[in-house]
């Protein structure tokens, strides 16, 4: 299971971060676009060493080497830099939007995103009409990358997640909009640990 952070920083963040991480969450994407390098690096650096290993950001790459973290995900705006990084030893993942982008994916990527699968979570109004079968039957063919689920996923369909074909998924407003409505951190843990028990 994969947690993509809000784009904007949210109070004590750091604190459930390291509570997701301590309940065996495998990768923290760190997804802040408006953030500076240097509120990166302070977020980062509240965040316990050792589960440095298992964050992947997406921006400001040089902290890559700066926190020795588990490696960099392209985005619109950077993914002409995939080639740059190809040789570069780190994780790589990519997010796409059409099954026919799953076709060329570059080799070094190690997973992709495919979103948004539901209607969002946290964007209103953000969806897209998928053709289920055509999902199921693309992911069925071999690929030197996973896919993972991105978009809308809740309790109530994160089974049909794995029924698609998806190797995992991904996880944003279902667990920060908790979070921003004030709830505890146990309350949060809960429903962490929920989606883990799904997996």
């Amino acid at each position: 299971m994969i947690l993509i952070t809000e784009p904007d920083f949210i109070p004590d963040e750091e604190k459930f971060i390291n509570a997701f991480f301590n309940e065996g969450l495998e990768i923290l994407h760190l997804r802040k676009p408006e953030a500076t390098a240097l509120q990166m690096h302070e977020l980062i650096s509240k965040i316990d060493e050792k589960f440095h290993s298992r964050i992947m950001i997406h921006s400001h790459y040089e902290l890559f080497e700066t926190f020795k973290i588990r490696g960099v995900h392209f985005t619109e705006n950077s993914k002409g830099q995939i080639r740059s990084y190809e040789k570069v030893q780190c994780k790589k993942s990519l997010a796409v939007h059409e099954l026919s982008d799953l076709k060329c994916v570059d080799n070094s990527i190690d997973y992709v995103f495919l979103s948004p699968l539901f209607s969002s979570v946290s964007k209103a109004g953000y969806s897209k009409q998928w053709n289920f079968e055509s999902i199921k039957a693309e992911l069925s063919e071999y690929r030197n990358f996973k896919v993972m689920a991105l978009g809308g996923i809740t309790l109530d369909n994160v089974k049909q997640v794995k029924e698609l074909g998806f190797d995992d998924f991904a996880l944003l407003g279902s667990i920060w909009e908790p979070v921003k409505s004030g709830c505890e951190l146990s309350h949060v843990i809960e429903i962490f640990n929920r989606f883990q028990n799904e997996k």
